[in-house]
């Protein structure tokens, strides 16, 4: 697809798939025309329905509302490929809403500027609203919302990241959660699965750092009797170890040249230690250990000795040698806890950097007090020439130290003050 010259505005689709949902899909489609930022196409195919989806549908294409084709059965995977083929011609993004949910009139107001500031990811969820058959919030007392409820917290964490979420939990929930670029979806189209076509992609996306978040709740997904997902542990265990194996062996070849791709790995397959999205972590090594059974052992040892510290800078270092070296006996033994050096790690790192923070506040405030204790800079301020030298502009105190250095470098008023000799600090 020919790509769109800055100044024009990205063209949207909303694809919908849909099968058998003539109770929600009038609900679904309405909420597209409602959006404060209206699609500007609409493409729907049904799947086969038996119920009267086609011809509620058919009544909004008569009014030239929607795009509309109906289908034999061919599965969510293939009929949500067939909508973004035909959406793909002239659209740079599209957005995915399955039949039986909603989105909120805001959402592509709130989420198209993304793409703008975002130029190197290309696939964007957001919070979401779950509701019951009748448009209700879910109860919280339903074993569905606690899930929902739970898998959310963890995103409140301060150490939370979108790779090891993502392996704990399938947070986005559903395919209506994702809006991407067009050229993404066409490159890497949603697998056969039954479950976890939706989890494969966004996975694979927070693996390649394609994926961002927004957490305002921008879509509706429905948790009614007749969902997907409602199903005995067997089938969708089997499933997501399947997509796990899927999604190692697709990822393999790039590991060895892409160090970002195997630390957002490593932090992936943590959270999926923990996994609350019915990834049974000790099945996945028994056949990945299945797996390798059949290698020899010059086979094995060629593959060991391939690691090049070169590529693989973590063959320089011991793993978790850091919280061998933070046991204290005072307190007992360590204890089994996935994830426990990395955790301490980051609050090593965290702790240095409030030291740093601690020194950069020093220094700001010397800084500041200089200035304050300078007639030559107040004249200035009267005289509107030390603007940028009075602004707070900084995250972090570092920042703002890093920032108040650059503009009194580069301050015209301070320079003179300088070369009249009256305002010999020395802040460059």
């Amino acid at each position: 697809m020919e790509s769109r010259k800055p100044h024009q505005a990205a063209r949207l689709a909303v694809v919908i798939p849909c099968y058998n949902h003539e109770r929600y899909i009038e609900k679904a489609v309405d909420s597209c025309l409602a959006q404060t930022r209206p699609p500007d196409r609409i493409v729907v195919i049904d799947d086969g329905s038996s119920d009267r989806s086609p011809e509620i549908l058919q009544g909004y294409a008569d009014r030239g509302l929607i795009e509309f084709t109906a289908q034999p059965n061919a599965g969510a995977h293939a009929t949500i490929g067939r909508c973004i083929a035909k959406a793909s011609t002239d659209c740079d993004l599209i957005s995915i809403l399955n039949s039986d949910d909603h989105y909120v009139a805001e959402r592509f107001e709130k989420c198209l500027p993304w793409f703008g500031q975002n130029p190197g990811r290309s696939v964007l969820c957001t919070g979401i609203n779950v509701v019951d058959e009748n448009d209700g919030p879910l109860d919280p007392a339903n074993a569905r919302m606690k899930w929902f409820d739970a898998i959310w917290s963890i995103g409140d964490h301060p150490d939370a990241d979108l790779a090891s979420w993502l392996g704990q939990a399938n947070f986005p929930a559903t395919t209506t959660n994702v809006i991407a670029r067009t050229p993404y979806l066409v490159a890497n189209p949603f697998r056969p699965y039954r479950f976890n076509h939706d989890y494969y992609f966004l996975a694979k996306a927070a693996l390649e750092d394609q994926l961002g978040l927004i957490p305002d709740k921008l879509c509706n997904y429905r948790v009614h009797s007749s969902n997907t997902i409602t199903t005995a542990p067997a089938p969708l265990v089997r499933e997501m170890l399947r997509m796990h194996l899927d999604l190692l062996q697709e990822l393999a070849p790039r590991l060895a040249s892409d160090p970002g791709l195997r630390q957002r790995l490593y932090r992936y397959l943590h959270g999926a230690a923990d996994s609350v999205s019915s990834l049974h972590s000790g099945l996945l090594q028994v056949l990945l250990t299945q797996l390798a059974s059949p290698a020899d052992e010059a086979r094995v040892e060629s593959l060991v000795e391939s690691l090049d510290p070169s590529a693989f800078p973590e063959l320089e270092n011991f793993p978790n040698r850091a919280l061998v070296n933070a046991h204290d006996p005072q307190r007992g033994p360590l204890g089994p806890s996935s994830g426990l050096a990395e955790r301490y790690e980051q609050l090593r790192g965290s702790a240095e950097r409030s030291k740093g923070d601690a020194r950069a506040l020093r220094e700001l405030a010397k800084t500041r007090n200089q200035l304050l204790r300078s007639r030559w800079f107040a004249l200035g301020r009267t005289l509107g020439a030390c603007k940028a030298l009075s602004s707070d502009t900084g995250k972090t105190p570092a920042e703002k130290l890093a920032n108040l250095q650059a503009a009194s470098a580069a301050s015209r008023w301070l320079r003179l003050g300088k070369k009249l000799g009256v305002f010999p600090l020395g802040l460059e």
